[in-house]
């Protein structure tokens, strides 16, 4: 899945040189918590977030700084900027995270996650063609079909001993798989509980009905591994 399959084409965004209050009303009218900003070229030159105007001097009483001006940092200055500028260029973050309309969803999402942000812009020769936010991937996950299983006990057991191999790591030396009327058995070991666990959602997210779980947890003795 890319970008450009769920991406939002007609995107609500903003001219850097808007002012403070116009551009919180643009956020409240429209019900985003975010607004890309771009260029009269169309080029993305930042962000502007609700987190970005919670901080302002209309919000919050910004006390003095009791300290000499030779101690007033890069970084105070900037806040200071940030919470008494009155158009959305003194505001916002220039230091904007991208994706192409070809990017993998999986990877927009990784970096939503890494960044702990909630939308990503989609550009194309640097110019904004769309947005992907958490609620766009969040869809996929109401759109994915359901797993189907197949019929015959086998063919269930081939399933569910592939993909504890290949998600989990657990070969058939080490959890053995039967299965009897579409009822699935588990026999054999794993470290802990939590690998225990694991396997458990794996069986849940295959669809299995009936599942007897046999496992032993622990580390095994010397004497078992020979």
């Amino acid at each position: 899945m890319l970008a450009k399959d769920i991406m939002t084409r007609n995107v609500v965004s903003i001219s850097p040189a808007v002012s403070v209050r116009r551009a919180a009303a643009i956020l409240i009218q429209n019900n985003v918590s975010g607004l890309p900003v771009v260029d009269d070229e169309g080029r993305i030159c930042g962000m502007l977030t609700e987190g970005d105007l919670l901080l302002r001097r209309e919000i919050r009483a910004m006390p003095r700084m009791a300290r000499s001006p030779d101690a007033i940092s890069e970084t105070d200055l900037q806040r200071y900027i940030g919470s008494h500028g009155w158009c959305v260029a003194d505001v916002m973050s220039q230091d904007v995270i991208v994706a192409r309309p070809d990017s993998e969803v999986s990877e927009i999402a990784e970096s939503l996650q890494a960044h702990r942000i909630k939308r990503l812009p989609i550009v194309q020769d640097g110019r904004l063609v769309g947005i992907v936010s958490r609620r766009d991937i969040l869809g996929l996950i109401l759109d994915a079909p359901a797993t189907t299983l197949p019929r015959d006990d086998e063919a269930v057991r081939i399933a569910v001993r592939t993909r504890l191999r290949s998600e989990l790591g657990l070969t058939p030396q080490k959890v053995q798989v039967s299965v009897k009327g579409g009822e699935v058995t588990l026999d054999g070991h794993v470290e802990s509980e939590l690998a225990r666990k694991a396997v458990h959602t794996l069986i849940e997210s295959v669809g299995i009905g009936v599942y007897h779980d046999r496992l032993a947890v622990g580390s095994l003795s010397t004497t078992e591994v020979r």
